[in-house]
């Protein structure tokens, strides 16, 4: 049976298939039914329909719990009627405890199986396609398990929080979660506001269906062209670290940082260009994060979605907890302010990096990565006076390129060692790199052509440099204005041009073909 990813020739008839199938239709609700006959259909061929039993499960779950605690709440508020504020905060309490239990019912359910899962990989657990296949020491992993759980769990937790409307057709809530644009590796959404805009899919416009498949036809030059010529490589010398050294090992960690980032980021063009089609925005999970100047501000440009829902239902809540808000006044009396200050942003913040690190992955690595970011991140927050004081000292001037681009050049070499730690599954594996590049310098692999024997040739070499360079200069423009608005602009002749140099870039330097296995995103697996 075919494998459907997002760049294979499968996904690009499908979708052909399935947009203009969609963009006939009349009716919102007639374009809402054929997104879900599609999702089912991607499911089929992308994961398998037996693992998305656990998908319609999870959606019961929320849509039964989530119409619970809306009557609990209708009970409260036809209970309320009449009482002033003073006297309906103790009957709310009294109220939220009931929805509470729902609430962490449903995150019990949810977050059990993603754990399960996560537990059983870890202690190498088989993985099974079929329902009859389970047992104990099996698991069947359904596609995108990581992302409708968090989304769920944080539907549930709007909910709870009178945040978020109740959806109350199934088949609604159900289309959003296997939304097949977002089910392989998010961005993770916000099921309220998708349900909005599945009530009202708007009809075939020319303008937003063209910007749909640029940005489409635009993350596949990033994962065909850049990532898929780079991964191969760079996963064959991490898989024989002590057979590389020096030059060699440092080009090995750039690369692999540059291809995760294309991968990733290619993805998130396509699942987003493919939602613009249909009339769906999505939240945007990339926002050139390499030109960030630090490590905090790094993460709120790459996987935003991510850290979004991190902020917004692990890191405040524990932030805002009475109890702990109570610690920190003790450790101001006690301390003083900036160490109460550095200690009631620490401590949510690393347990937001630990669990970030555990959702990457349950190895002891993984751990490590997350705490690695976390201490890069508090060290930033603790000692922000005194590193904004180091340049100033130094007589440096803040406001230049020079400097803007060191601090750009720090935060990528932040990201490199963070990748090493994770780079060849085990805890010590950026010690073992570390290591093979100090042994040697190796340079004259730069000069000799030996650069080109391990598995990118000199012509590859020049395609990625090409188009690496293409990237970049359109992220440098991004950063200043919007450049598809801009080519809307355009005269029709040139914009032509452009999108059919888009096209035959894929075509032509595309890897692709019979003997090519469409190879798997980097963030499809969570």
């Amino acid at each position: 049976m075919p494998v459907m990813t997002y760049n294979s020739l499968f996904f690009v008839v499908f979708f052909t298939v399935f947009l203009i199938v969609y963009l006939l239709m009349p009716k919102p609700f007639l374009r809402q039914l054929v997104i879900l006959a599609g999702n089912f259909y991607f499911y089929k061929y992308a994961g398998g329909l037996n693992c998305m039993s656990v998908l319609i499960a999870a959606s019961v779950i929320i849509y039964l719990f989530s119409l619970r605690m809306e009557r609990i709440y209708a009970s409260f508020e036809k209970e309320a009627e009449g009482l002033t504020k003073k006297e309906q905060v103790p009957l709310l309490a009294s109220y939220k405890k009931k929805t509470r239990v729902w609430l962490i019912a449903g995150i019990v359910l949810l977050l059990g199986t993603l754990i399960y899962v996560k537990v059983g990989r870890l202690f190498h657990f088989e993985e099974v396609a079929h329902l009859k296949e389970l047992s104990f020491r099996k698991i069947m992993v359904p596609l995108g398990l990581s992302y409708f759980t968090f989304s769920a769990i944080g539907y549930l937790a709007d909910v709870y929080w009178r945040k978020a409307e109740v959806e109350h057709n199934y088949l609604t809530l159900l289309t959003c979660m296997s939304f097949f644009p977002t089910i392989v590796q998010g961005p993770i959404s916000r099921y309220d506001k998708l349900v909005k805009q599945f009530h009202t899919l708007p009809s075939f416009q020319y303008e937003r269906v063209c910007h749909g498949l640029q940005r489409m036809w635009w993350g596949l030059v990033k994962k065909s062209i850049i990532a898929d010529r780079i991964t191969p490589v760079t996963s064959a010398i991490f898989a024989d670290v002590f057979s590389y050294a020096g030059v060699e090992m440092v080009i090995a960690v750039i690369g692999n940082v540059i291809a995760i980032y294309m991968d990733f980021s290619g993805c998130m063009d396509i699942v987003i260009g493919a939602a613009e089609t249909m009339g769906v925005t999505l939240d945007e999970n990339f926002r050139q994060p390499f030109f960030a100047k630090s490590a905090a501000e790094f993460w709120r440009r790459w996987h935003i979605t991510l850290g979004t829902w991190f902020k917004d239902y692990v890191y405040m809540p524990i932030a805002m907890n009475p109890r702990f808000m109570k610690m920190s006044a003790k450790a101001r009396k006690r301390f003083g302010n900036r160490f109460a200050k550095v200690f009631s942003a620490a401590v949510p913040l690393m347990i937001v990096w630990i669990l970030t690190g555990l959702w990457h992955g349950t190895g002891k690595d993984y751990l490590l990565w997350g705490f690695y970011w976390g201490v890069l991140i508090i060290i930033e927050t603790a000692f922000a006076k005194e590193l904004k004081e180091i340049p100033k000292k130094l007589h440096i001037d803040t406001e230049s390129f020079g400097y803007a681009l060191l601090q750009m050049i720090r935060t990528f070499i932040y990201f490199s060692i963070g990748r090493m730690i994770t780079a060849c599954g085990a805890g010590r594996s950026v010690f073992l790199i570390l290591r093979q590049m100090l042994s040697q310098k190796k340079l004259w692999v730069l000069f000799d052509g030996s650069l080109y024997k391990h598995g990118l040739d000199a012509k590859n070499f020049h395609v990625v440099f090409v188009f690496l360079l293409i990237v970049w200069i359109v992220d440098i423009l991004s950063e200043k204005f919007d450049v598809r608005e801009k080519l809307d602009k355009w005269p029709l002749v040139l914009r032509w041009l452009v999108y059919f140099a888009l096209i035959l870039s894929v075509v032509i330097f595309g890897i692709y073909g019979q003997a090519y296995d469409a190879s798997s995103f980097v963030y499809g697996g969570f």
